[in-house]
């Protein structure tokens, strides 16, 4: 064994003393490699993980919905739920005294995604009755009447060119097909492809068949992808959308205010297991109106407002439309009105909303401004309730005009207290959405 250790001993040293030099030089090029290859890890980029959204919904580059928008760019401003405005592209304004008068300064910081500055021939908001004015860095609108809801207006998200934003991503690519946009690409810390889809049912589709890799804002998630292993469901209660039930005020048979009010009183459970709502705008709003008429179940009540324009509730036959995700809570209203009051009810399931309705249960997305003119003033082709009542109209006629925020608070508590009384509509809940993705594989 001794001899076989020596041997070996020979051998290496000679080794060492023929190739040393060649040995030495090999280990400080690769020392040196490595070296520069830690060093200069960090300049190098790494490449951008790319996620596939898929999203339901038709869309343009300028009505995408607001968390994508909010990704690209930002408007003029930032108009908060609570009532605060708070700079966007502008970094300071001012107002008029007769409130007729916006004057926005820029903040010449902030430059588009292309590398220009923000300049104010950059600020195209296409306002009827509206003359702007483009000064040194100002932006001026000029008002035909007070209109209290202006910061909302100008906190629209603005794109350069139809394209180039201030946010934290860009748009790199968008595919359109017949002016509706099927896909747009953003690039930022990670690469983000939106798939755009027509229905709920498409885009999880799209999920299972590995089209995209998770879908977002969706309204509900079958069981058997809930109980998927490789799928993880979440729950963004951040829209805070609103569950309704829509009454069509032009119904012959729903235009009694009783009958909608018997109608409302006969709901036997308005939650569903999720949070309350009783009024439509957001209870997180600085307009909020906690003290309203909220219907709480009573049967007794409901059958005696009924018996004032319908003496016999079985001749009763009323339709309640609703989408896929809101069956279950449908066929339960349904069958509170039987039980309750006698009257015959047919659920039927709808791919889209549309007007042509009696009653109908769907989702409501308060805006973050409490004026809600365009939903319930009597005059507007989009009162989708088709509501008509004198106070409810000069309220909202007052809230547009009236700048004072006291003042305006004032009015909109006595908006929601007045349309609650007329019940166009029942607020039943705050609705959350889902979003369903791939869990990781390590």
């Amino acid at each position: 064994m001794f001899k076989t250790l020596r041997r070996y001993y020979w051998v290496t040293d000679m080794f060492i003393r023929r190739h040393g030099g060649i040995i030495v030089r090999t280990t400080l090029v690769v020392l040196a490699a490595v070296g520069a290859l830690y060093f200069f890890n960090r300049y190098v980029p790494a490449p951008l993980q790319t996620i596939r959204i898929g999203r339901v919904g038709k869309y343009s580059l300028e009505t995408l919905p607001p968390d994508i928008e909010s990704k690209i760019s930002v408007g003029l401003v930032k108009d908060n739920i609570d009532g605060s405005v708070t700079p966007g592209l502008a970094k300071s304004w001012t107002v008029s005294p007769d409130g007729k008068t916006y004057t926005f300064t820029l903040n010449h910081d902030l430059t588009w995604s292309d590398g220009s500055q923000v300049i104010p021939q950059d600020i195209t908001y296409n306002f009827q009755d509206v003359q702007t004015t483009r000064g040194n860095g100002t932006v001026t609108f000029q008002l035909s009447e007070p209109f209290s809801p202006f910061y909302s207006a100008v906190s629209e998200p603005l794109l350069k060119n139809g394209r180039w934003g201030v946010g934290t991503y860009r748009v790199e690519g968008q595919q359109s097909y017949n002016g509706i946009l099927q896909s747009v690409t953003l690039v930022g810390p990670d690469k983000l492809i939106y798939k755009f889809y027509p229905t709920e049912s498409s885009a999880l589709t799209a999920y299972q068949l590995g089209e995209v890799d998770k879908v977002e804002a969706l309204s509900f998630v079958p069981s058997d992808l809930t109980k998927d292993s490789a799928s993880h469901v979440a729950t963004d209660s951040g829209d805070r959308k609103i569950t309704v039930l829509f009454f069509n005020n032009n119904d012959s048979l729903l235009s009694a205010k009783s009958t909608r009010q018997a109608l409302a009183y006969a709901i036997r459970d308005k939650t569903f297991g999720a949070e309350r709502a009783i009024s439509p705008i957001d209870s997180r709003s600085w307009a909020y109106n906690p003290l309203v008429k909220t219907y709480d179940y009573d049967a007794a009540h409901a059958k005696t407002l009924l018996a004032e324009n319908i003496k016999d509730p079985s001749t009763v036959s009323l339709e309640l439309k609703t989408t896929l995700p809101y069956l279950d809570e449908a066929e339960s209203i349904a069958s509170d009105w039987q039980t309750a009051l006698g009257i015959q009810v047919n659920v039927k399931v709808v791919t889209t909303v549309s007007s042509d309705y009696q009653t109908l249960l769907a989702d409501f997305t308060p805006p973050t401004d409490p004026d809600q003119y365009t939903m319930w003033h009597s005059t507007q082709p989009t009162n989708f309730t088709h509501v008509t009542d004198l106070k409810v109209d000069k309220l909202l006629e007052d809230g547009r005009r009236t700048l004072d925020p006291k003042l305006r608070k004032d009015i909109y508590l006595d908006f929601q207290r007045f349309l609650l009384e007329d019940c166009p509509a029942v607020f039943l809940f705050n609705s959350s959405s889902y979003t369903i993705s791939r869990k990781p594989l390590f």
